[in-house]
């Protein structure tokens, strides 16, 4: 049972440990919040975490903002890659949909002719 909650406990990282690791201060990362709807952080015990994927967006950001990039332009960046992301997994879903009738058709044709 411990084991389980250290592998919990990897999965956040505390606000304090983000600001260290993008090396910002506080308030900056708030600002980042409020202002970049996917940066969310977790709330346990009244303290803020962010999952691993929520910190490697923040890095991006922090990367984006240092290229010169505006926290609207980088808002508009993160939309187009999301919505890439949704039109992939749609096109996934429908390719994989097709492959599953595939299989079942030709199990009841091996099915049949049992």
């Amino acid at each position: 049972m411990k084991n389980n909650n250290r592998e919990e406990e990897g999965l956040y990282i505390s606000f304090s440990e983000v600001t260290k690791l993008l090396k910002v201060k506080p308030y900056i990362l708030l600002y980042w919040e409020k202002k970049i709807p996917q940066l969310r952080p977790y709330r346990i015990a009244n303290r803020k975490f962010y999952k691993k994927n929520q910190v490697n967006l923040l890095f991006k950001v922090k990367e984006l903002l240092d290229e010169g990039y505006s926290l609207e332009g980088i808002k508009k960046i993160l939309k187009k890659e999301s919505l890439k992301t949704s039109t992939y997994k749609v096109s996934l879903e429908r390719e994989l949909k097709k492959l599953i009738e595939m299989i079942l058709k030709e199990l009841k044709d091996i099915y049949q002719k049992l």
